[in-house]
């Protein structure tokens, strides 16, 4: 019985290793994967603190075309390698973007706009009240890596078109239509803010809404096969 056991260990023998290896074939795509997904949401989490407390700065007055905000900003997202170019302070620049880096940050204030009736139409003349009963951009600021636009957009769409001053405030934002927030962006806000559920008092015509968005490529996260697709994050006020 013995010499049996003996021949039948011979013939098995290295048949742990084989088995292994087709496990490893299926455990080790997963264990990569936790990984990346791991590290994601640390850097998620990352980015959506650095967009609340951009947007707490942004509701208290921070001006975020000046070049020290965006040093703030870039030093609040350290580690998300947010990289923009340098400018000279006591200047105001809307769009401060170039091509390295992985971050774009959009700081948005958009107002709502009521009906024909309402103050902001009876001021612009209720005929040429373009926007009545939408929201629209009253500022929008960028910066970051521009290249990233293309990869991820800002959600709220872009004021394209419309007449900006220094600083991002946009002109004419009661009559010009390119004002407007894109259809997706202004369908989402209507149902965030124009809405009475659970008591909700919905926005009244002149209120503003301020918004920072933020799109993080990490690339560092990246592992073979698996790959990270970046973390978004927004914050309202």
């Amino acid at each position: 019985m013995r010499e049996v056991t003996e021949r039948r260990r011979k013939r098995q023998a290295g048949q742990e290793i084989i088995e292994f290896a087709l496990m490893a074939m299926f455990l080790v795509p997963m264990l990569l994967g936790s990984f990346v997904v791991g590290l994601n949401i640390i850097k998620s989490l990352q980015a959506n603190q650095v967009v609340r407390d951009l947007d707490d700065i942004y509701i208290h007055g921070g001006d975020f075309s000046t070049y020290p905000l965006q040093q703030l900003a870039q030093r609040l997202g350290q580690g998300l390698n947010l990289q923009f170019p340098v400018f000279a302070n006591g200047t105001n620049v809307q769009a401060n973007t170039g091509t390295a880096g992985d971050g774009l940050v959009w700081v948005t204030q958009i107002m709502y706009i009521g009906a024909t009736t309402d103050p902001n139409c009876v001021a612009a003349g209720a005929s040429n009240c373009t926007n009545h009963d939408s929201f629209v951009f009253t500022q929008r600021i960028v910066f970051g890596n521009s290249n990233l636009n293309s990869v991820h957009p800002s959600v709220l769409g872009d004021p394209t078109g419309a007449k900006l001053a220094n600083g991002g405030n946009v002109q004419n934002y009661v009559t010009d239509s390119n004002a407007q927030l894109s259809s997706s962006g202004e369908a989402a806000l209507k149902a965030l803010w124009q809405t009475n559920s659970n008591g909700q008092t919905p926005l009244t015509d002149g209120q503003v809404v301020y918004v920072v968005e933020g799109y993080f490529q990490t690339p560092s996260l990246s592992l073979g096969n698996v790959t990270s697709k970046g973390v978004y994050a927004r914050s309202f006020f």
